[in-house]
């Protein structure tokens, strides 16, 4: 088992656990290991699609990073420009 599916299968028992006791104490071990680590090894995004939890690697994180900062900066085109420009390329390409 990776790191990954560990991960997975903690998260599973965590949601299928009523145990107040259990939760609390998995909730303590957590802030204890926050307070020592200063730098997270994997992103904090995530995003959740029904039961399943997808986990950003860290060049998928980054690409999103550099997408929303290019949005943010206004590097974008809209889709109708980006159909503009293609129908004007693919009449450049026919002559």
């Amino acid at each position: 088992m990776n790191i990954a599916e560990l991960k997975l299968e903690l998260i599973r028992k965590i949601i299928a656990t009523n145990d107040l006791t259990i939760l609390m104490k998995i909730e303590a071990e957590l802030n204890n290991i926050q307070q020592t680590i200063h730098e997270v090894n994997e992103p904090p995004t995530t995003y959740i699609k029904t039961e399943k939890v997808l986990i950003l690697n860290e060049w998928q994180q980054a690409r999103i990073d550099i997408s929303l900062k290019q949005i943010e900066n206004g590097d974008f085109i809209s889709h109708e420009e980006d159909q503009l420009e293609l129908e004007k390329w693919f009449q450049e390409q026919e002559k």
